[in-house]
């Protein structure tokens, strides 16, 4: 089973992107081939120096660098009209990530049988 992971929300809106990153993680564990996408305030996920814990929230940067770790080698996907509407560049994104642009999106989605949102 292919599963997708789309990011929208950003890292500071509640609890959603920590759960979604968990269910990411446990199903890497478990052998399932996962990818992640970030788009709109989801890109934020990946920007570094961000202090969660002044809202409450866990610190889910140490996640995102280790994804390696869990069993997940590619980098996430960012979409690039994301990135630039927010002034964002690769460099300033605390991992690697693969660029796809939004028209291309339909097709991409189209690779996986399962897609869960944030």
């Amino acid at each position: 089973m292919r599963c997708l992971f789309v990011f929208r929300h950003s890292p500071w809106d509640g609890s959603r992107g920590a759960e979604s990153l968990d269910l990411l993680l446990t199903l890497a564990a478990f052998d399932q081939e996962v990818a992640v996408l970030l788009l709109d305030d989801g890109v934020w996920h990946l920007h570094p120096g961000q202090s969660p814990g002044v809202l409450g929230l866990r610190d889910l940067s140490a996640l995102w660098r280790n994804l390696p770790l869990y069993g997940i080698g590619a980098s996430p996907w960012v979409e690039d009209e994301s990135l630039r509407a927010r002034g964002l560049q690769d460099g300033d994104l605390s991992i690697p990530v693969r660029r796809i642009q939004r028209k291309r999106l339909v097709a991409f989605w189209n690779r996986f049988d399962v897609i869960l949102r944030d």
